[in-house]
């Protein structure tokens, strides 16, 4: 009988056995190591109170706009959706007989220039004659009366022209700033008044984030106030924004006032869209604070912390607290709790009294760095 493969099973055995034994022994060291825990530090900071806000995005121009004659429209050269800059023609009128009447203007007025220019040539040759010697002195006075009537005649008619052409630009709407036409009100064949709406034009790149502010937190707007928002109803994280606009009127109904944020990210906002907002406001007053993952809340209702405590620092005490309100991801410790307290922020949830454990990064220094 061949001993090789029994010698080999015995090996397998024994190496089996070998790897049994130390993971056991390494759970045994981890068991009597402790859980791991990674603590912070109660120290004092300031408190931030945290407002949270509806609001809604506005463009900065918006406008319905209307021809300033009334006509009939010609042509249409926009359609909603459609973006312009500004000076694009949206709309034509029929200009037909202005534009007639324009000719028939300059027509005139080369008319009037012509004559100007005879009775220049008249005068002048009347006073180069010599007034009183050669031709009579009324005569050269009567030829300057006409040089005047004619030189106020070519003015008349110029400003005539200048009204006529100012009447035919006015049958052409023009977009006075760039922007997204929203809505288009007239069709080709209407009959348009003065200040009737022929399309709304909204700028796309002028957006601000407008939110209501109640009254009572307008003498807390300071220099260190901060502004987060996001689109409403979405799980997209909080993007900081800039305070550019504080409105110092307050609305009699709603008891607020306008605060108005601005952000370089607008692409994914549209105007009309609604935000939550989240104001920040320091308050100036100092408060004892932990983690909100630090605390421990009761169905008795007790809240408690898990702090370090001992010569080693590595045996955990549950402590109870009192709370006040808090902001972000911290909560106000007013009871149970002093400064200097290396509390436990995560690996709490199966502590018991005078349990070891293993402590981690120091969750404040992490957020420091």
């Amino acid at each position: 009988m061949n001993p090789c493969p029994r010698l080999r099973h015995v090996v397998f055995l024994v190496i089996a056995f070998a790897i049994v034994a130390t993971m056991s022994l390494f759970g045994s060291v981890r068991a009597a190591e402790g859980p791991r825990v990674v603590t912070e530090t109660a120290v004092p900071t300031e408190i931030v109170e945290v407002v949270s806000l509806d609001g809604t995005v506005n463009s900065l121009h918006t406008a319905a706009l209307s021809v300033e004659i009334a006509g009939l429209v010609d042509t249409v050269l926009v359609e909603t959706g459609d973006r312009v800059t500004a000076g694009t023609p949206l709309f034509e009128l029929d200009a037909g007989l202005e534009r007639l009447s324009v000719r028939s203007l300059e027509a005139e007025r080369r008319e009037a220039i012509a004559a100007q220019q005879e009775a220049a040539r008249r005068l002048e040759e009347a006073r180069s004659v010599g007034a009183g010697r050669n031709i009579p002195e009324t005569e050269v006075q009567a030829r300057a009366a006409a040089m005047e009537e004619a030189k106020a005649r070519v003015a008349r008619l110029t400003a005539n022209l200048e009204r006529g052409r100012a009447r035919l630009d006015r049958h052409r709407l023009i977009a006075p700033f760039d922007g997204v036409v929203s809505e288009r009100y007239a069709e080709r064949g209407e009959w348009i008044s003065p200040g009737e709406a022929l399309v709304h034009l909204v700028d796309r790149d002028a957006l601000r984030l407008d939110f209501p502010v109640p009254q009572r937190f307008y003498t807390l707007l300071g220099e260190d106030a901060g502004l987060d928002y996001r689109i409403d109803g979405s799980s997209v994280d909080w993007q900081p924004a800039e305070i550019a606009t504080v409105v110092p009127v307050t609305d009699p109904t709603s008891r607020t006032f306008l605060l108005r944020g601005q952000t370089t990210r607008i692409k994914a906002l549209l105007p009309g869209m609604a935000v939550a907002g989240r104001l920040r406001l320091p308050t100036e007053r100092d408060g004892l604070t932990v983690a909100r993952d630090a605390i421990q809340r009761y169905p008795d209702g007790r809240t408690t912390v898990w702090v370090l405590e001992g010569a080693t620092g590595q045996t955990v005490a549950e402590r109870q607290v009192k709370l006040a309100d808090g902001f972000d991801d911290r909560v106000v410790v007013t009871e149970g709790l002093e400064a200097g307290a290396e509390v436990v922020v995560r690996g709490n949830e199966a502590l018991e009294a005078g349990m070891q454990v293993r402590v981690g990064e120091d969750a404040s220094r992490a957020r420091t760095e």
